[in-house]
């Protein structure tokens, strides 16, 4: 994948998204990319899984992650999306 910075415009190409026990939140909890909408990234993290994007479009509440001790609002993975 192309460098991902903020700034970048996006295609979600994967909205299939499911319940982990490891998440402290149920997907039904959040706003979601969906396939084929154009997103902005706002935010770029290096996370031991890889990339994880923050988008302008998609916003959701902070909550505490056990494998890292703080609160956070959840990522999305790169993966899930290519640069247009």
């Amino acid at each position: 994948m192309s460098k991902i910075e903020i700034g970048v415009k996006l295609r979600c190409i994967d909205d299939h998204f499911v319940d982990e026990n490891t998440n402290p939140f149920r997907k039904s909890e959040l706003n979601l990319p969906k396939a084929g909408d154009i997103y902005t990234v706002r935010e770029v993290m290096d996370t031991p899984y890889g990339i994880g994007l923050k988008l302008v479009e998609v916003t959701n509440k902070r909550y505490y992650f056990d494998n890292i001790r703080r609160y956070q609002e959840p990522i999305f993975s790169e993966n899930r999306f290519k640069v247009i």
